[in-house]
């Protein structure tokens, strides 16, 4: 996967995607399979923004069903099923534990009554799935004792009577999950490309025609993308795109974007994941509109969050600053205090946009729909020949694409064309049984590769990983990692220039590597995965050492303060 912007103004496209978070990529990944030409471009990097910010969670909705929201649990928990049916590598089940307490209003009871209700919502779940290490495990009731030697953290709470323990599925990296689907889009014939942000469209009449774009990188090249259907899928970037191709928002209004933060710590649990109410701690799972915490064993470390703050800046202004740290850190200390998390345990800090509808932001009640819109503008009287597509979860991705191009197909006039995206794996990704593979893989490269370095490379990038690998100038060397503290190793640097599009230093150090989300690895690192790139895209001393400053800055917390908490 090559960057060729001149594949973006060479033909006229059936559809032109803007946008490559994880929305724009999996309706990218459903058009190109359909046959249909297709164009994506991104003004930064592919899911650089929200779908980097996630919870890493492909949540399987059962949240929705205290609101009684069964068609979108129920579309959550096979959607569930699909990402680990097509990614198998990038996805595994986690047990999360829901603590129950003596004295509550809704405790233990009402807790099972609600798991057991859901599981028979989720009949069916596992149609997908071939691999049995990838069937939804059952969920579980645990004592105290039990949930106890699971959870020794939560020690403290004398109230604590036992949990109940219902599966998740977590990736590996939400990064490089998006970064699947554009490659499986552009391996299908999409022209992708990052780094082109789109300033104009262009009409005739009352009829969407072309975009005009530029580079973002080198001379700015400017760009004219035709296009037959234009679909805007910026997520919060949305609103201002459609204010300047001259067009209103959206049916029902986003009155507001939230900020969630993301913490990164030492870890603070092994195996289990823990679901904690926050300002509230008389309600439970199932009390209509509680925020709660989650703390999520993550690639060694703890992923704990999220928050629910008011934003009233741009996109490109959202980050974690060290008051928003600190902010956490006290949620922290009253939810988990035996956990003992200080600024010093904090490696890594990240912050995302969700849309809510809500006129009011309440920072401690939970307040996504988890429904996504989609708008034919057209068919509202305004300019014909764009969809804008607005995304509420990361689980619901591939479905919203689906239906997004139904809506195309049927917008350009084409026959009918079945989606084949449930099914159908993506790059690296089609692996019947998991286990197998990565034993093979082991005993492949056991001269030459530890077992733990082919196990990352399994789990980073399935059946790529003898495209990773390669042939070594020296087969009797071992990889050299790019850390003594991270698994991470210099051919994977090399692989994501070549067939990634990793054309900055912060691509491959967060979004192909994910060497900086789990904190900082070194200015060494740095250094080290700066020489290879600029050996490989021609970089100047200057523009590699700008690259490496440029990157070691988005370690640190924005905004006005100056102390550093990563």
């Amino acid at each position: 996967m090559q960057r060729d912007l001149g594949a973006l103004e060479d033909r006229e496209f059936d559809l032109l995607i803007i946008g490559g978070g994880i929305s724009g990529a999996c309706l990218a990944h459903d058009a190109a399979l359909r046959g249909l030409s297709v164009a994506l471009v991104e003004q930064n990097d592919f899911g650089a923004a929200t779908s980097a910010a996630s919870s890493k969670i492909l949540h399987g909705g059962i949240r929705y069903l205290q609101h009684g929201q069964l068609r979108k649990l129920r579309e959550s928990v096979l959607e569930r099923s699909r990402f680990q049916a097509i990614a198998p590598h990038l996805t595994h089940y986690v047990p999360f534990l829901i603590p129950t307490y003596r004295g509550f209003r809704k405790g233990r009871a009402v807790l099972h009554a609600g798991v057991t209700l859901y599981t028979l919502l989720c009949t069916g779940q596992d149609r997908a799935i071939r691999d049995p290490e990838k069937l939804v495990p059952p969920w579980r009731s645990h004592t105290r004792a039990e949930t106890l030697r699971l959870a020794p953290v939560l020690d403290d709470q004398p109230a604590l009577t036992g949990s109940i323990q219902v599966p998740e599925s977590l990736m590996h990296s939400s990064e490089r999950m998006t970064l699947a689907f554009v490659k499986t889009a552009a391996a299908n014939g999409a022209a992708v490309a990052n780094y082109v942000g789109v300033d104009e469209l262009l009409t005739d009449g009352r009829m969407a025609r072309a975009v005009r774009a530029h580079s973002r990188l080198g001379r700015h090249a400017a760009l004219e993308i035709r296009a037959r259907l234009v679909v805007n899928a910026t997520g919060p970037w949305l609103p201002a795109l459609n204010r300047r191709f001259e067009l209103p928002g959206l049916h029902r209004s986003v009155t507001r974007f939230s900020k969630g933060v993301h913490l990164v710590t030492r870890a603070v649990t092994d195996e289990v994941a823990l679901v904690l109410p926050t300002s509230r701690p008389q309600q439970t799972l199932f009390d209509r509109g509680g925020r709660h915490l989650f703390v999520i064993p993550w690639r060694g470390r703890s992923l704990i969050g999220t928050t629910n703050t008011p934003f009233g800046g741009t996109p490109d202004e959202t980050r974690s600053t060290a008051q928003d740290v600190r902010d956490f850190l006290r949620d922290l200390e009253v939810t988990l205090p035996r956990a003992g998390l200080t600024e010093r345990d904090v490696l890594h800090t990240f912050a995302g946009l969700y849309p809510l509808t809500a006129n009011t932001i309440r920072p401690e009640m939970y307040q996504g729909t988890g429904e996504y819109q989609i708008v034919d503008h057209g068919r509202l009287g305004h300019t014909d020949g764009v969809i804008s597509v607005l995304g509420a979860k990361y689980t619901t991705a591939r479905r919203l694409a689906e239906i997004s191009i139904d809506l195309a197909i049927a917008k350009l006039g084409l026959d009918p064309r079945p989606c084949r995206t449930a099914r159908t794996p993506l790059v690296g990704g089609d692996i019947e049984h998991l286990p197998s593979f990565r034993e093979q893989a082991e005993r492949r490269f056991a001269d030459r590769v530890p077992p733990d370095v082919v196990r990352h490379l399994v789990q980073q990038y399935g059946r790529e990983i003898d495209a990773v690998l390669g042939a070594p100038p020296d087969p009797a060397e071992a990889p050299a990692r790019l850390a003594a503290d991270r698994i991470s190793i210099e051919a994977e640097v090399g692989f994501a220039v070549r067939e990634e599009m990793a054309v900055q230093l912060d691509d491959v150090i967060f979004r192909r590597t994910g060497l900086g989300t789990l904190g900082h690895p070194g200015r060494a690192c740095l250094d080290r995965c700066a020489t290879i790139m600029g050996g490989a895209l021609g970089w100047t001393d200057a523009y590699r050492a700008e690259q490496v400053a440029k990157t070691t800055a988005l370690f640190l917390p924005g905004g006005d303060d100056d102390d550093e908490t990563t």
